[in-house]
């Protein structure tokens, strides 16, 4: 036992010895926040960033709270509260048409991961059905308020006048309340939806032509911190793209990180064994959404994919007018951000 404990102590002081300075000093600690109710497998990299102590590296420490919507991520970052998020587009182009100061600086899922799901062997077999009925949304300040909208317009549907949506969270809870017909439809994300899928629940998706190119998570920040924290916030980004890499060419030990980092999230009565498979499928759709862009760098924010989101929330009266989005995203920090290790210390 000594033996041991003397080996690990000198494998640990190796490991330090190899870190840069900053991940020898004292880590900075930033808050994250993620527009959901609780910890999912889009936390994966982070929990790899961390494991792998690529976070150390650039002298951070990353500590991840969740928020019901990417509207109270805007709120907490343009307060202080938080210095970084990782919401949709939709909530904080209204925010910045009304003047808030904020940033977007890595992309990644590329198109939406927000179509509403229905039972698929139940009576609702297209949008025009879910007239007159109720759709229940995992929160009613998250981005699913606009994208539900966008997708019943496309069929003519209009909100309060033809159907009416409410808050059922993004559990167990809402699950049933579709099967149980307390709503006709579900609205939250792919993630939750593979979840729902693994304990045997099958779905019919519905998504409109307008909604399905616009892209979903990424990272922001306010564009004043942005300014004043430029290198930490390509620190912070960086280690999230190494870990993303990681986990597509190995998904075991990604999730393996994540049970690790985020035990809470172990399904009660389940096996770890068979948690890290069902969580291994979610974590596939999770990258699936998010390939890269062909002949660009790991992050890259394509300006049509911004304008198509005005375009989109103007045509489905979300938006009264449209706004220039150039000022809401930057490409600049890219070219660091995919900077490989070696690149960075020679």
């Amino acid at each position: 036992m000594k033996r041991f404990a003397a080996l690990s102590l000198l494998a640990g002081a190796v490991a330090l010895a190899s870190l840069p300075a900053a991940a020898q000093g004292k880590l900075k600690t930033v808050t994250l926040l993620q527009p959901v109710p609780q910890i999912d497998i889009r936390n994966a990299p982070w929990a790899v960033a961390e494991e792998k102590g690529w976070l150390a590296e650039e002298g951070l420490k990353v500590e991840i709270q969740t928020v019901k919507g990417a509207t109270v991520v805007i709120q907490q970052i343009l307060n202080g509260s938080a210095q970084y998020g990782m919401p949709p587009p939709e909530n904080a182009v209204v925010a910045y048409q009304k003047g808030a100061p904020l940033k977007f600086f890595f992309a990644f899922t590329s198109r939406s991961p927000f179509p509403m799901a229905v039972i698929a062997d139940g009576p609702i077999k297209s949008i025009a059905d879910l007239k007159d009925k109720t759709i229940g949304l995992h929160s009613l300040t998250a981005v699913q308020f606009y994208t539900t909208q966008a997708i019943m317009n496309s069929a003519g549907l209009k909100l309060d006048r033809d159907f009416k949506m409410v808050d059922v969270g993004a559990g167990p809870a809402a699950l049933k309340a579709l099967q149980n017909g307390q709503i006709a439809a579900l609205s939250t994300n792919v993630l939750n939806y593979a979840g729902f899928e693994n304990r045997g629940a099958k779905f019919r998706y519905l998504i409109s032509p307008q909604v399905e190119p616009i892209f979903g998570w990424s990272l922001m920040t306010s564009a004043a911190y942005l300014e004043a924290n430029r290198a930490e916030a390509v620190g912070i980004a960086r280690a999230f793209n190494r870990a993303q890499l990681f986990c597509r060419e190995n998904g075991e030990a990604c999730v393996k990180a994540y049970y690790k980092r985020f035990p809470e999230t172990l399904p009660p009565g389940v096996s770890e064994e068979q948690a890290v498979k069902d969580q291994m499928r979610i974590l596939q759709v999770f990258l699936d959404y998010a390939p890269k862009a062909e002949g660009k760098p790991w992050g890259y924010y394509d300006p049509k994919a911004w304008t198509d989101v005005v375009d989109y929330m103007v045509a489905t009266g979300q938006m009264e007018k449209p706004v220039d989005p150039t000022g809401l995203y930057t490409n600049d920090l890219l070219t660091s951000i995919n900077e490989t290790p070696k690149s960075r210390t020679q």
